[in-house]
């Protein structure tokens, strides 16, 4: 079988249509408010694609290479992060020493032992990213081989993109790619800043509203990842409800907009059926 979990056939499926219509717009579009009225409505679709991107990055979709670089060429024109970025970077490096500071590529802390702010963490491990994997990779001479070689397939259809129709490659493609790097990179702070402790069950935020939860394929459950971070996304729910004994109160966050008002849209509308039903 191509694909190795069958639920995956659905993120699947969702980035290649995102991808579709990107290419639809870019080579059909009479009039550039159409490129950017599509940058703007898809951008939200592309930021799940950036959480779809980190588990497959840990949990292959496929079980043919070529299908993953495939794959993983179209979610780094999705997001800015190409194939193999997410292995050295954060598989390799930050699930290793995500425990110590000194040595994390995500680190929080500033050289004094501060913490930083949202927005200089964001700025740094952004701008980082790539020589920071790149690093890593002297470690891991194979899976570098393979961002190199990422990085220049990428670069290498994006110039084509630029000479077939250069405004649509900007807006289409390169102006998301930078901004969903940046808040890749943003929401990750959420993860773990402030969080300076050995135990594992200690050092991760988590958040269990379904909605994030749907959408993100199961972010939210991040102490479970870090424990056991090869098991697929789907796996998560059930492990966290094996686990979550250990993990204190104060590491669970609400979700943020638009799944908290999506949230609370869903309570309302329960509680208004409720209430008929009981008339």
């Amino acid at each position: 079988m191509l694909v190795r979990k069958k639920i995956d056939y659905y993120l699947i499926t969702a980035i290649l249509l995102i991808f579709g219509i990107d290419l639809l717009i870019f080579w059909f579009s009479p009039s550039v408010l159409i490129p950017i009225t599509w940058t703007i409505l898809s951008l939200n679709i592309k930021g799940w694609i950036c959480s779809w991107n980190h588990h497959h990055q840990h949990c292959k979709f496929f079980n043919r290479p070529w299908a993953n670089r495939l794959l993983e060429l179209m979610m780094g024109l999705h997001t800015g992060i190409v194939g193999e970025l997410w292995v050295l970077h954060h598989n390799l490096g930050h699930h290793v020493n995500y425990l110590d500071q000194s040595k994390d590529e995500s680190g929080w802390k500033t050289r004094k032992g501060k913490l930083m702010s949202q927005l200089e963490y964001t700025i740094k491990v952004s701008m980082m990213a790539y020589p920071t994997a790149l690093t890593v990779g002297k470690r891991h001479p194979k899976s570098r081989r393979r961002l190199v070689e990422n990085m220049i397939l990428t670069a290498f259809v994006l110039t084509l993109l630029s000479w077939i129709n250069w405004v649509n490659t900007v807006i289409i493609f390169r102006i998301p790619m930078v901004f969903l790097l940046l808040m890749t990179v943003y929401v990750t702070y959420d993860h773990h800043a402030g969080l300076d402790d050995q135990d594992p069950y200690q050092a991760t935020y988590n958040i269990t509203d379904r909605w994030y939860n749907f959408f993100t394929c199961n972010l939210g459950y991040h102490t479970a990842h870090h424990i056991q971070y090869g098991r697929h996304w789907s796996e998560l729910p059930e492990f966290h409800e094996q686990i979550k004994a250990n993990i204190p109160s104060h590491l669970y966050k609400k979700a943020g907009f638009p799944f908290a008002l999506m949230t609370r849209m869903e309570n309302k509308f329960l509680r208004s059926r409720t209430k008929v039903s009981n008339v």
